[in-house]
């Protein structure tokens, strides 16, 4: 599990795309031993080898067909955050890592001292959707200002632009979404009413 509060944006470094997987490289800024967890753009990746300083993970086609990653080519800015650990504060809300779909940023507009986005997404996300609600976009953990038929905003501040793969984002960028994991649950009771 992650919090969403992302402290690292790193480059990657290198992609094998192979027919149905990838390979990913990348340096990571923290210690991460084989066989841990790190959120890579909000995806829960696993450190599956390390070479010096590189990490490599393998990336599986049910996450490539999910998520933004099957675009990633080397040079991207990408999110990256380590697993928690018991102790560790929660400053942003769970985050699994399990990417829900992908969003389209349809417009940014800068105001005073925040940026508002407005992302497409897809319709079967929208039951889970709800203005004042969690969403984590590429791992970050934000929350939904407004909902309509076909898109959601989320107002970001300053720190937060500046400190995740958002600052490199144009309209038309795909970023992954994960919507709250309690709305994921909730709806699951429902259907069992």
């Amino acid at each position: 599990m992650f919090t969403g509060i992302i402290k690292n944006v790193i480059k990657l470094d290198r992609v094998k795309k192979n027919k149905n997987d990838m390979v990913i490289h990348l340096m990571l800024p923290f210690p991460a031993n084989t066989g841990d967890s790190v959120s890579v753009n909000g995806a829960c990746l696993t450190v599956s080898k390390i070479l010096g300083k590189t990490y490599i993970f393998d990336v599986s086609s049910e996450t490539l067909f999910r998520s933004n990653l099957s675009n990633l080519n080397v040079g991207d800015w990408v999110n990256v955050e380590p697993s928690l650990t018991a102790g560790d504060l929660l400053h942003g809300h769970l985050v699994y890592g399990h990417i829900d779909g992908v969003g389209k940023i349809l417009s940014i507009k800068k105001t005073r001292d925040t940026y508002e986005f407005i992302l497409e997404y897809p319709s079967e996300l929208s039951k889970f959707l709800a203005e004042k609600g969690s969403i984590a976009l590429d791992g970050v953990s934000l929350t939904i200002t407004e909902v309509k038929e076909k898109s959601f905003k989320i107002v970001m501040v300053k720190h937060t632009l500046l400190n995740t793969n958002f600052k490199y984002k144009k309209r038309g960028d795909i970023v992954n979404i994960e919507i709250d994991p309690l709305a994921r649950y909730l709806q699951r009771l429902l259907e069992f009413k």
